[in-house]
Parts: C-alpha cells; structure tokens; sequence
C-alpha cells in the first residue's frame, strides 16, 4: 500500500477515535503516525524518533487511548517527559483525541503543582497519567498513585529526560 494514501480509519481506529481526529481537522496520518500506531496497537515495543511537529504526540496517544479498557477505573498507562510544559501540551492533546470518550481520565503530574490537589484528582481514578519522573515517584512513594495494572509506559523525550539527570528515576519506574 502506498503509505501517502494510507488514512487513519485503514489503521483499523474505533469510530470515537476518528472522530475525534475529523474533529481536529486531522486527514492522514503522518509518517510517523502510520508507522507507529499499528505496532503500538499490536502490543509491540517502539522507539521512535521525529522532528518536532510531525506529530509524535499523536503516533503514541492514539493506541494508548485505543488500548483503555473503560470498565477499569485503575491507572493503565503512563507517559513520563522531561517538563511540565511538555506535560501540559501532550495531556490537552489527549484530552483532545478523547472528545468522543468522555468516560477517560487523563491526570498531568508534575512538580511545582499543589501535590494535594493532583492527590485529590488521583482519588477519582485515572487511565492515563502524564509525569514528570520527579513527581511520578514521589506519588509511587506516597502510594496516591497505584501502578500495577499498567500496560503500557510511553518515554517522551527520553534523551532529554537523561541529560536532565533523570536517569535513576527513569531507571527505577
């Protein structure tokens, strides 16, 4: 199959999902997004590397949504970046491709945030958790954040996690 004709429902994506991405005014996939989704979908481990605006965020936020069981209200995937800012920008992205799923729950945890109000946001129950590593650990320790039904850990950025001295913390999750 030429892969400039490949579209986004030949992916084999829920009917709420392309919604959401006609919703956004999203056409194709990308390269990145037509080589990424179907493995991430088939359980296959990826590294996967994209100039910024290529549209990563979406090549790994499609299939962890896709993959949410919505009868479990337990933690099944987490994203851990480098920054706050990064974490803001891909939670508003998969809250976006969500439009058509409002029973998901998508928390952003990082530090320099009231650590009580992300407890309380917690206590609600989350499918996915977008992190910091600093902060992720930090609510691992408290146990305000149960991680053993996780399925799926996406490493945003994972260069920049390390150079920013993450390592251990990336390490140890």
């Amino acid at each position: 199959m030429d892969n400039s004709n490949i579209t986004f429902q030949d992916l084999g994506l829920s009917d709420a999902m392309l919604k959401a991405l006609e919703k956004k005014g999203y056409g194709y996939p990308t390269t990145i997004q037509q080589q990424a989704i179907p493995e991430f979908l088939q359980w296959k481990d990826v590294i996967a590397k994209a100039p910024t605006g290529t549209g990563k965020t979406c090549a790994f936020g499609i299939p962890l949504i896709e993959c949410l069981n919505p009868d479990m209200k337990d933690l099944q995937a987490l994203v851990l970046c480098p920054t706050r800012e990064l974490c803001i920008q891909i939670v508003e992205e998969l809250r976006s491709l969500c439009a058509f799923k409002p029973w998901a729950r998508i928390a952003c945890i990082y530090g320099g945030q009231n650590i009580n109000k992300q407890i309380d946001y917690l206590k609600g129950g989350c499918h996915i958790v977008v992190a910091t590593p600093g902060r992720f650990m930090d609510h691992v320790n408290r146990r305000t954040l149960q991680i053993k039904n996780i399925t799926r850990v996406v490493l945003d950025e994972a260069d920049e996690m390390l150079d920013m001295g993450f390592y251990k913390d990336v390490r140890r999750i």
